[in-house]
């Protein structure tokens, strides 16, 4: 379900690309701005925000800097790492969308209840991220972590117990 719903985000995205008549930025690299934001980043933390894969990451980077859309530069402090902001450019295609969305039905204010909903869900998706990521980072499913995303799956809590 998850990722249905993100490939129909980057077909809204691809659409509302293609209304601005932008045509040399695909929308997973518009999710890589985004991801970016304001200021500058390393390409390291972007990959461990971003959750990008390694060579398709790079070359989306190489994409967005000969396009235009970010900076690239060497830390002062480290000249090996790369670091990142986005240009002019970027930080315009950025508003732009915002703007788009902000004008759209999912950007204007919802009732009370589908805002309560939209709420519960991220917090469910956060909460289930963090089981997945404590998963993974302590070799496996903690029986803590079972305890504390018991609402996940109540039967593999209580055959643990």
């Amino acid at each position: 379900m998850i990722e249905r719903v993100s490939r129909r985000f980057l077909d809204y995205l691809r659409l509302e690309l293609a209304k601005l008549g932008i045509d040399d930025i695909s929308p997973s690299q518009v999710m890589v701005l985004m991801t970016i934001g304001q200021g500058e980043i390393a390409v390291r933390d972007l990959l461990d925000r971003g959750h990008y894969g390694g060579s398709n990451a790079s070359y989306n980077l190489k994409q967005l800097v000969e396009n235009g859309y970010l900076d690239r530069g060497a830390s002062p402090r480290d000249r090996r790492q790369a670091r990142i902001s986005l240009s002019l450019k970027g930080q315009m295609l950025c508003e732009r969308l915002r703007l788009l969305d902000e004008a759209s039905q999912f950007g204007q204010r919802l009732e009370s209840n589908r805002e309560t909903d939209l709420n519960t869900t991220h917090e469910t998706l956060r909460q289930l991220e963090q089981w997945w990521n404590d998963a993974l980072r302590y070799g496996g499913v903690l029986l803590a972590s079972c305890m504390s995303y018991s609402f996940i799956a109540q039967d593999l809590v209580n055959s643990l117990l």
